[in-house]
């Protein structure tokens, strides 16, 4: 196995000297914004491990940030990694839905398939809010990253045993050593990472070496750490002829590199290792992000601030000039004695030195920088989410319209997560597949028209929701100028499919799938519903003709009723005879 190995060190060594720079541009980043980071230049050396012990067991933001004198870059990146995980993948909300990935979409997903994509969704939040996945922990630090970094990164592990069935890491850019195929994206991973002897003899265990055991079971060597390397990349075709991982898409190693022996063989059937990637732009393995536009101006600030602290000292405990050679400190403190300070006269001998500093101008020079890290950092697109209030009440229309103004501000902010939260979905489903999630009788069991088919995310969250809203105002002013024309010319409604109307709805306002019935069933009930009202009707008509009828005989008994009458009064008959005749 030492050939393997050897293999390995040297594509890692490759890939290692192939990021030097981009180590340059992080360690500055990690100085003013991200001084909990561990250091770059560290991880890739294959020996000094007392130098990559220093620097992981000491308390590295305390040494760092004190040079740090102004803290807008540190609650800035905060600011950014908040906003996106509101915006884009909130915790108390479902940011995305499930939907067949075909090459076309050529026929929408039936209302059984919705149903059982919305399970497994449902599911997938479920896990990923276990507290023992470690999602969101992962999750929050990986988004962190590629806003300070350009690049955030996870690891997601097949669970055995476990109340999850997967697990996320976050894993530190020092640890990141990857490679992109020819579409761009990362299909090479080496992983530099330090574990004690005890750890590896408890995961590995005789395969750990001889060396590693020894100390394992040694007390005062068994927490002594040893450097590990976790490579992964595709497996040829010709070697995928084996039974289990051994034969999946991509190949794993656990190797010691020092020792050049390997401790672990296995495979991953999806990539294991997904990428936040702020600009994913070419076949770059690593991303700039948006502190790269504002580094120069975070210097600047952080210098400026520090005279700003050193002008603020000079005014409040200025430096003193003394008469002769009298050069003890002068003691401010109240009641205290100074003596030789004062002449016969009592003139002081001493006077401050006033330098002309002026904290105030420093204040006012450090504002715009301020302004435009803020600018840089998006803070003033979030503050657009707050402040940015009109006036008065609004129409409806008027506050869709203006959501959607918004969606479009702050839409390319939240889409550099999409390709990694997808890659994400793929890696979950995978491995419930593999786990029989979806087989006849599971609670995830999917219909026989999804078996095979790829699934993809379809992104909900209110960011994107915000992006969608134009398709609701399109909809609602379309039916609303087809009113208008039906009064002119009849039958134009008959073109709306209000089908369609109430399913744009419930996706882009984010309604459950199972809050509307499928078409079939929502038809019948529409026939069986005309069937209902015309036989109201019917009936109404008939009520309508019976008392007709009713009022008919009811007449008719009257008139004889009365003829009666002026047959038995003749008197009554002759007046009104005589009224007749007089009228005419």
């Amino acid at each position: 196995m030492s050939g393997v190995v050897q293999d390995l060190l040297d594509e890692f060594d490759g890939i290692a000297s192939g990021r030097s720079r981009w180590e340059r541009y992080w360690r500055q980043i990690s100085a003013w914004v991200l001084p909990q980071t561990d250091q770059f230049d560290q991880m890739s050396q294959r020996s000094d491990n007392s130098a990559i012990d220093a620097v992981i067991g000491t308390p590295v933001a305390a040494e760092r940030s004190r040079n740090i004198y102004d803290m807008t870059s540190l609650w800035a990146i905060d600011r950014l990694t908040s906003g996106l995980v509101s915006l884009k993948t909130p915790e108390s909300d479902n940011w995305h839905d499930l939907d067949r990935d075909d090459d076309f979409n050529f026929e929408p997903a039936s209302h059984e398939e919705r149903l059982a994509l919305e399970r497994l969704r449902d599911y997938l939040f479920k896990m990923r809010a276990n507290p023992n996945s470690g999602f969101w922990p992962s999750h929050k630090a990986a988004v962190k990253s590629m806003c300070a970094f350009g690049d955030g990164w996870q690891f997601i592990k097949e669970e055995s045993g476990s109340r999850t069935p997967f697990s996320y890491q976050f894993i530190q850019l020092p640890e990141v050593f990857p490679a992109v195929g020819p579409n761009g994206r990362p299909n090479r991973m080496f992983r530099p990472f330090l574990w004690t002897a005890h750890q590896i003899a408890t995961e590995f265990g005789d395969k750990a070496g001889t060396k590693v055991l020894d100390m394992a079971n040694d007390p005062k060597r068994k927490h002594e750490r040893v450097r590990i390397i976790h490579a992964v990349r595709p497996r040829s075709d010709e070697m995928r002829n084996k039974m289990g991982v051994q034969g999946a898409q991509y190949a794993s190693w656990y190797f010691l590199p020092e020792d050049k022996h390997l401790i672990g063989e296995g495979g991953f059937w999806e990539f294991p290792f997904t990428r936040y990637a702020w600009s994913n732009q070419g076949q770059r393995p690593y991303s700039e992000g948006p502190v790269a536009y504002a580094i120069s101006e975070i210097q600047s600030l952080n210098a400026l601030a520090r005279d700003e602290l050193i002008a603020a000292g000079q005014s409040l405990r200025p430096p003193l000039g003394v008469v002769g050679k009298n050069f003890g400190r002068i003691n401010f403190n109240p009641g205290a004695i100074n003596p030789g300070l004062v002449n016969g006269d009592g003139q002081p001998l001493f006077a401050a030195l006033n330098a002309g500093s002026r904290p105030d101008f420093a204040a006012a020079v450090m504002q715009p920088r301020r302004d435009a890290i803020r600018e840089a950092l998006y803070l003033n697109l979030w503050q657009i989410l707050i402040s940015d209030q009109k006036a008065g009440p609004e129409t409806a229309t008027e506050a869709m319209l203006r959501a959607q103004e918004k969606g479009e501000m702050l839409g390319p902010v939240g889409i550099s997560l999409n390709e990694g939260l997808s890659a994400n979905v793929d890696r979950e489903v995978g491995i419930l597949n593999r786990k029989g999630a979806f087989n006849p009788g599971s609670p995830l069991e999917m219909p026989e028209s999804l078996s095979g088919a790829e699934i993809a995310p379809q992104f909900t969250s209110p960011l994107d929701r915000l992006r969608k809203v134009s398709q609701i105002v399109g909809a609602q002013r379309t039916l609303e100028l087809a009113m208008a024309l039906e009064q002119s010319k009849p039958g134009v409604l008959a073109r709306i499919d209000t089908d369609v109307i109430l399913e744009l709805a419930q996706d882009v306002y984010g309604a459950p799938a199972k809050m509307l019935l499928s078409r079939d069933v929502g038809k019948k009930a529409a026939e069986a519903a005309t069937q209902q009202n015309q036989m109201s009707t019917a009936l109404g008509g008939a009520q309508m003709a019976g008392d007709a009828a009713r009022s008919v005989g009811e007449g008719a008994q009257a008139a004889a009723a009365g003829t009666q009458a002026l047959q038995a009064a003749p008197a009554l008959a002759q007046a009104l005879q005589r009224a007749t005749q007089q009228a005419a």
